[in-house]
């Protein structure tokens, strides 16, 4: 009797076992979004705010909550993560490890 030396504990692997080869999945279909006139056509808008007078450390902010770099409250961000940042003009992320910051509240 011949025996054969397998690398998975003797069992014998089975391939695609039940799976169709032409199974497809369907794509949904998520309404687009609505169509936005030009930046003539947009009004101007001004926020007001409270910023807190004394720097929080990063550890110490809340996961989702507005803050800024500066005292003076410009150029709100939003903590999304324990190490990332969105800018709130742009939409875009920016690494953050620790430091100070100023909590804002709109």
């Amino acid at each position: 009797m011949e025996q054969v030396q397998t690398a998975n504990n003797g069992t014998v692997p089975v391939f695609n076992a039940g799976k169709s080869a032409n199974k497809t999945r369907s794509r949904r279909n998520f309404p687009s979004l609505p169509s936005v006139p030009g930046a003539s056509d947009m009004a101007d808008v001004a926020y007001t705010c409270k910023v807190d007078a004394s720097p929080t450390s990063w550890e110490a902010l809340p996961l989702y909550s507005p803050f800024s770099l500066s005292a003076d409250g410009s150029y709100p961000l939003i903590k999304v993560s324990r190490s990332k940042a969105a800018d709130l003009r742009t939409g875009k992320s920016i690494h953050a490890g620790s430091g100070r910051c100023y909590r804002v509240i709109f």
